[in-house]
């Protein structure tokens, strides 16, 4: 699958697009965004379960939301059933549902790391300096601090093998294993744009957040056109088809 290489004014330049395919059916967005939320919210209301069932069907969703962008990227009739459009064709289902597999095993993963990383510390300090509270809590500390370095860095790595991952099983009717390959290869190949777009989207989603998280309603489906429009331009060739 050949990507293209962007320079790094891109990784603003995208939200700009992204504002562009919000503002053709903002009543529709929101509508889409608030039905999103509250699934999401739901379902880590369930014990257990709830939160694993949204690793799981979040590709499929995610791809709907990025639908919903190529049809208003297209000036097409934006529709609330796009949000469930991947779940609707066998073919596509099963692939973004092996998607979803891949990032709720790799939540476990990252739960046990950090787990076993913060008992590591703690167990470190407490086998060297037996009955030294100070002692303990830094060795605590550290752990703690090392845990989130490392799924800092495993996080990232992840965003990288699903940002285009579920676009390319969307609308290209990619493989997923080979559709996560290439969303890795492609963010390598292009990671300074991607850099700045995820700072701004930090700084944007802390300004957001002020108005009891009302922002979000805006920024989430600019953020969908945003990643729309860096799959377009990274991917010119199987987006022009």
């Amino acid at each position: 699958m050949q990507t293209q290489g962007m320079e790094m004014g891109k990784g603003l330049a995208w939200y700009g697009d992204g504002w562009t395919i919000f503002a053709r059916n903002p009543g529709m967005w929101i509508v889409l965004m608030i039905l999103l939320l509250v699934i999401a919210a739901v379902l880590n209301l369930v014990p257990l379960l709830g939160p694993l069932l949204l690793a799981l069907l979040l590709p499929g969703l995610f791809g709907g939301a990025l639908y919903a962008a190529r049809e208003a990227a297209e000036q097409r009739e934006m529709d609330v059933s796009h949000l469930f459009i991947g779940f609707k064709d066998g073919t596509m289902r099963n692939a973004l549902l092996v998607l979803g597999a891949v990032l709720l095993g790799a939540n476990i993963l990252f739960l046990f790391l950090a787990l076993l990383l913060i008992g590591s510390g703690m167990g470190m300090a407490g086998l060297l300096h037996q009955g030294e509270h100070e002692m303990l809590a830094a060795g605590l500390g550290m752990g703690m601090l090392l845990a989130l370095l490392l799924l800092l860095l495993l996080g990232m790595m992840l965003s990288m093998v699903f940002l285009y991952a579920v676009p390319l099983v969307m609308f290209a009717a990619a493989e997923p294993v080979a559709a996560m390959k290439s969303s890795f290869s492609a963010c390598l190949n292009n990671i300074l744009p991607l850099l700045l777009f995820g700072v701004i989207y930090v700084v944007l989603a802390m300004i957001a957040m002020i108005p009891l998280g009302l922002g979000l309603l805006v920024l989430l489906p600019v953020t969908f056109g945003a990643l729309y429009a860096s799959y377009r331009d990274i991917y010119a060739v199987l987006a022009a088809q």
